[in-house]
């Protein structure tokens, strides 16, 4: 398992020739590689997927749901037997049950009733959003929190479809979007010089800036050549600056004291 997109950087490298004269096959591995490490040692935080999905309540097999919709088929009716649910709300320091599935005005939705439909993120961004094979305006929708996909046109998203037809046809419903967190600037730089050094390692190269985990003894004499444990790769520790300072970076960074109260709600953003 690897991320699917980390883009590389080799500003910081130049021409690297020990890549440069790898195949192009041997060059992909080796990039990958890079990608591999840096990707686990930043805890697999980083690096973007497409994510096709076709969101189907589960109501539509006779089982309850989670799902925040409100009425069979977004109706609004209160003839589901599983909805709709009260939301507890924090509005001006007294506790209200919100309709499941609406916000208003001190829900800081700019007084609009919007529906939202709960995607796994983070989403970077939503590339399509199909309804009965057309493609819905994108003016017709935003992403909160980078989860939630909110209707803005006054519709609401389909609750049930049917499964057994191809997206294009009618009584469908599909999102294509991308999920995942882009890399920094300097993780694709970081990327970039890790390969370059896995490169020369793959070539013998001397000049490799990765340390060989050799340690030599001598004693009355003899030399004995002994491998060390590894100690410290599986934190990032490859003995090279620029890349292990970043990956250090991201996993200890400096965390500033935060006081958090269960009576306020989380505020909702908006994200492009």
């Amino acid at each position: 398992m690897a991320p699917c997109t980390w883009p590389i950087s080799y500003a910081q490298c130049g021409s690297c020739a020990a890549l440069t004269s790898l195949s192009v096959g041997d060059r992909a591995a080796v990039e990958a590689m890079a990608t591999e490490y840096l990707w686990n040692w930043t805890l697999r935080v980083f690096g973007v997927c497409p994510v096709v999905v076709r969101p189907c309540r589960s109501e539509c097999a006779g089982r309850p749901s989670t799902f925040w919709g409100y009425g069979p088929y977004g109706s609004g009716s209160t003839a589901d037997p599983y909805g709709p649910w009260p939301n507890p709300q924090l509005v001006d320091g007294l506790w209200t049950n919100v309709s499941c599935g609406f916000c208003a005005g001190a829900c800081s939705c700019d007084g609009d009733r919007l529906r939202t439909l709960a995607l796994s993120g983070p989403v970077t961004a939503v590339s399509e959003v199909l309804i009965d094979g057309e493609v819905l305006d994108p003016s017709a929708y935003r992403v909160d929190n980078r989860s939630l996909l909110v209707r803005l046109d006054g519709g609401v998203w389909p609750v049930c479809q049917d499964m057994t037809l191809p997206p294009s046809e009618v009584g469908t419903f599909r999102i294509s979007y991308s999920r995942g967190a882009e890399v920094p600037v300097g993780g694709q730089v970081a990327a970039g010089v890790l390969a370059c050094e896995l490169a020369k390692a793959w070539c013998r190269d001397a000049t490799c800036a990765l340390p060989q985990r050799v340690q030599t003894v001598t004693r009355q004499g003899v030399t004995v050549a002994m491998i060390d444990n590894g100690e410290g790769i599986e934190k990032g520790q490859t003995g090279i600056w620029i890349i292990d300072s970043w990956v250090s970076s991201i996993t200890n960074p400096v965390r500033p004291s935060t006081v958090l109260s269960p009576d306020v709600p989380r505020s909702r953003w908006r994200t492009t």
